[in-house]
């Protein structure tokens, strides 16, 4: 899966929620907010219903099934809410919990579940997401009605409000440097610790996954810091491999550059990762590493995931096949970490899907670096060697980025220039292909460092995606699946022609239900293969607020911003409960959102000019300086 779709960005510390909770409540009380097992509290369980009115659930007159299902769903969110305080009591504080007391709950948990169920999915990753599931905040009206009334007194109901998304509709006049690939910045942060040489990369998207690479470089005895916009590689000796436990964040890409650099050199390490990556299914990983001399160990039974071990022998054959099931990223890892191995090294990816997307990505940038590479029928063969790293090496603008803000004009009309490369690659290739199909004209200069814009005098109107070649669609990577999704949801906004059919959603590898929820969120309904605004956006009814959404991904939630820019005049805005997937990965995109249609962007993201040193000043005289005469001491 490609790295953009599984780096759903989380921002640090989000659903942190201080635990008010009343945890030594007396007995036959609860606290307010929280239930306790499905049947305990009065007046909550649905069998408590049951007895009280004398119905049969499912019977006429009766309480449905599905009715006592959503309660009993009701049920295990309050369980899972009061869950998450106490782990927060039980961390104090502290980023994560300690490794024996999160050992003596999972393996509680999974001596549970055996009783019941074989299921691997609920004994392992079920139990990864309560580990990690965040919520919102309490309340303050919630927590001062509380306390006036007690323990014992039922809560203030008050809605929470979700990102209300409503630009104004107005012709643009943006004009910024785009944001600068995230993943290209990493191999070369990557490569300058491997080789211990500087480096300077400005500006940088100072983003989660950037920093989490920074911060797993530095143990290893690499010397890169932050400094505002920019990431400094200082001269130091080489990167080792030291026995470490390495974090690693949500990026698997983070993952991939590391293992690969273990691989080259007996070593041994332990690799720690956020929800992201304790979900991930590495099985495919851990059955191709022993091809290269190592081996992969998942520490929690029963997990494809992190936290895992790597114990490396060093020794690893001249030619390797990557297997189809492999991910492609792994592959462009181990082209990046050749050149610091202690003999030539040959990757196939003849038979791999993802073939031209990684000799796309790592080609081009050992090139840059000097480094003896080769591709010859669908295998690429790289010499060791010390690289030799430009100074300030260039970066192309992020494809999956910047191509969300050049599809700003079509909903809103107006000019957009990003300053900056585009990059080159399967999916940046497919992403400009679908904005000139759906009329879009998006056009590159080569001056003054490459500029890339479009410009429209009028918001454009049909997107019907069956018109767009299906082999464009399937080249699209998860990053950019939502794009074409976002520009027919503007196109029914408008009340133009729109379409999105299953042959779309099947080269898009959207899944069916997803698409719904992103067209339902945006007060659309995807009848048959025509894409038409939904009854509550139809004329003569009330004001429409879209319904909050939390969007699986930072690309979705660029999706639901887009299409936010073509809502009817009758809609009051588009709402999406988690921005901080976007912020994540992209930091400084709220504010530029919010201050459309011509935001004026900040000096390097938001960094403020230094101050100046100040001068010393030589003041010059024509007057002697005489010193005043000394009075002699009496004897």
């Amino acid at each position: 899966m490609s790295e953009f779709s599984r780096e759903r960005g989380r921002p640090r510390g989000a659903g942190a929620t201080a635990d008010r909770t009343r945890e030594t409540a007396p007995a036959g009380k609860r606290a307010p907010g929280n239930a306790g097992a499905p049947g305990e509290r009065r007046g909550t369980s649905a069998q408590g219903r049951e007895r009280r009115s004398g119905k049969r659930e499912g019977t006429p007159g009766g309480t449905s099934l599905k009715e006592v299902v959503a309660e009993i769903d009701r049920d295990i969110l309050r369980l899972l809410l009061r869950r998450h305080n106490l782990l927060e009591r039980m961390r104090g504080g502290k980023p994560r919990l300690d490794a024996a007391e999160e050992k003596f709950l999972r393996e509680a948990w999974q001596k549970a579940v055996s009783r019941v169920s074989r299921d691997a999915d609920l004994s392992g990753r079920f139990f990864a997401l309560m580990q990690d599931a965040a919520f919102l905040p309490r309340p303050a009206a919630e927590d001062q009605e509380a306390d006036a009334r007690g323990a014992d007194a039922a809560p203030a109901v008050e809605r929470r409000e979700a990102f209300n998304l409503a630009p104004p509709r107005k012709p643009l006049e943006l004009s910024l440097r785009s944001p600068l690939a995230c993943r290209e910045a990493r191999a070369w942060l990557f490569l300058a610790a491997a080789s211990g040489q500087p480096l300077r990369l400005a500006p940088c998207l100072m983003n989660d996954p950037l920093v989490d690479l920074l911060k797993a470089l530095n143990p290893m005895g690499a010397a890169v810091t932050r400094e505002q916009d920019a990431v400094i590689a200082r001269a130091a000796e080489p990167l080792g491999c030291p026995d470490k436990v390495l974090y690693l964040g949500d990026s698997i890409w983070n993952l991939f550059l590391l293992l690969a650099f273990y691989v080259g050199r007996p070593s041994r390490a332990k690799f720690l990762g956020e929800t992201e990556l304790k979900l991930a299914d590495l099985s495919s990983t851990r059955r191709f590493l022993p091809q290269l001399g190592a081996r992969f160990i998942n520490v929690i039974p029963r997990s494809s995931g992190l936290p895992a071990r790597l114990e490396c022998s060093g020794i690893v054959p001249g030619r390797v096949d990557l297997p189809p099931d492999v991910p492609g990223e792994l592959g462009a890892a181990l082209l990046l970490a050749a050149p610091f191995w202690e003999r030539e090294f040959t990757l196939g990816l003849a038979g791999h899907p993802q073939r031209e997307r990684v000799i796309a990505f790592a080609l081009p940038l050992l090139q840059a670096a000097a480094v003896s590479v080769a591709e010859r029928d669908g295998a690429v063969s790289v010499r060791p060697g010390v690289p030799v790293l430009p100074l300030e090496p260039a970066l192309p603008m992020d494809a999956g980025l910047a191509a969300f803000l050049l599809s700003l004009p079509m909903p809103l009309g107006g000019d957009v220039r990003l300053e900056g490369a585009w990059p080159s690659g399967p999916d940046a290739d497919a992403a400009w292909e679908l904005l000139r199909a759906l009329g879009v004209p998006v056009e590159a200069s080569p001056a003054r460092g490459g500029t890339v814009g479009v410009k429209l005098e009028a918001p454009r109107r049909a997107a019907r995606l069956s018109t767009v070649p299906p082999a464009t669609l399937a080249r699209l990577s998860g990053r950019l699946a939502p794009l074409p999704l976002a520009l027919a949801a503007c196109a029914a906004l408008g009340g133009a022609e729109a379409d999105a059919p299953a042959t779309v959603l099947e080269a898009l590898r959207c899944p069916p239900e997803l698409a719904a929820d992103f067209f339902s969120a945006a007060g659309l309904v995807l009848a048959g293969d025509a894409l038409r605004p939904g009854p509550e956006l139809q004329d003569g009814g009330k004001p429409f607020v879209g319904p909050a959404w939390n969007a699986p991904s930072p690309a979705w939630a660029l999706a639901l911003a887009l299409a936010a820019c073509a809502r009817p005049g009758r809609c009051h805005g588009l709402r999406l409960g988690n921005p901080g997937v976007l912020t994540a990965l992209y930091p400084g995109f709220w504010a530029l959102y919010n201050a459309l249609p011509r935001p004026v962007p900040r000096r390097r993201d938001g960094a403020e000019e230094a101050p100046s040193a100040r001068e010393h000043r030589r003041i010059r005289t024509a007057m002697v300086a005489v010193l005043p005469p000394e009075h002699e001491a009496e004897e």
